[in-house]
């Protein structure tokens, strides 16, 4: 198989497990950690896959359904926030990316009381000048504070890896 297959096969693997996954089923969260979410990144020739899972603790302060009017004003913008490309990322302008398709998922968005409540997110991007896509930052550090790690597992055109991102140094480079 060649790598350029490879990358795209596990760009389809990557979206169709993250499609079943996140379908609107209850799913364990082994790994939930308040203050660390994750990201899984794939760019592939003219487009770039972002999934993150991060517990709703670290962007709001808190699991529970919003009690008082701040905390549900903090929710609102965070379900309208998440859906929008800047509100988490920031890629190249030199990339010239387009958002194809963002999705938000969260039980707490839905009314639902859960133990762990995460914030599930698919960002899809579509980029004229690939080339000079080498970088992305990741912005949601500035908006939430409380998140102090991401790690990152990524398929780019240099390969495979992984790394953990920290507010001090949020750019993942390839």
């Amino acid at each position: 198989m060649t790598s350029n297959a490879f990358l795209l096969a596990a760009l389809i693997v990557a979206t169709s497990a993250w499609s079943a996954d996140k379908s609107g089923a209850h799913h364990d969260h082994a790994a939930h950690s308040h203050g660390q979410g994750q990201l899984e990144l794939v760019v592939q020739g003219d487009v770039v896959q972002l999934d993150f899972e991060i517990p709703m603790e670290s962007l709001l302060g808190h699991e529970h359904l919003p009690k008082t009017p701040a905390q549900k004003k903090a929710m609102a913008e965070l379900q309208v926030g998440a859906a929008q490309a800047n509100y988490l990322v920031v890629l190249p302008a030199a990339a010239a990316c387009q958002l194809q398709s963002a999705q938000a998922r969260s039980d707490m968005f839905l009314g639902k009381k859960s133990e762990h409540s995460d914030l599930d997110v698919q960002l899809q991007f579509k980029c004229s000048k690939p080339a000079a896509l080498q970088q992305i930052e990741l912005a949601v550090f500035k908006r939430h504070p409380l998140l102090k790690s991401l790690k990152v597992d990524m398929i780019t055109p240099k390969g495979q890896g992984s790394t953990t991102l920290k507010p001090k140094d949020p750019v993942i480079r390839w």
